[in-house]
This record gives C-alpha cells, sequence and structure tokens, in this order.
C-alpha cells in the first residue's frame, strides 16, 4: 500500500487504516486514512447498507432463479 498522511497526528505511515470515507456532493468524496496508533481514538462510522431491503432480508430470490420442482 502507499505511503499515506494520518488525518490526527499528520505523521506518514507506510500502514495506513482506513477510518472513512468522506463524501462530497460537487467534488466526489475520499478515504480518510489513519496511522495504526491513531485509528483506534476514531469513531466507528455508519454502515450505509444497515437498513436496506438486502440487509433485513438476505437475497431477494426472484420468481426466474427457482428451480422447477
Amino acid at each position: 500500500m502507499s505511503v499515506q498522511v494520518c488525518a490526527r497526528c499528520q505523521t506518514t505511515t507506510r500502514q495506513p487504516v482506513v477510518v472513512a470515507l468522506a463524501y462530497g456532493a460537487s467534488a466526489g468524496g475520499g478515504t480518510v486514512y489513519a496511522c495504526p496508533d491513531c485509528a483506534p481514538t476514531f469513531p466507528k462510522q455508519r454502515d450505509p447498507f444497515a437498513g436496506s431491503l438486502h440487509a433485513c432480508h438476505g437475497r431477494v430470490e426472484r420468481v426466474a432463479d427457482r428451480p422447477d420442482t
């Protein structure tokens, strides 16, 4: 993996940990990295798929996917 700058202590690290995904309406987004020492201090991010239909009910089977019985 490439060298990244820690979002908390601003030092470079060769072992970056993804701690957040930043979203932007006009410019897209970006990945927020931290060093292994600072990573546990970041709050856990919300799962964007936690409330989705697939997460609640699992795989949805279509009639065409069913084997003939």
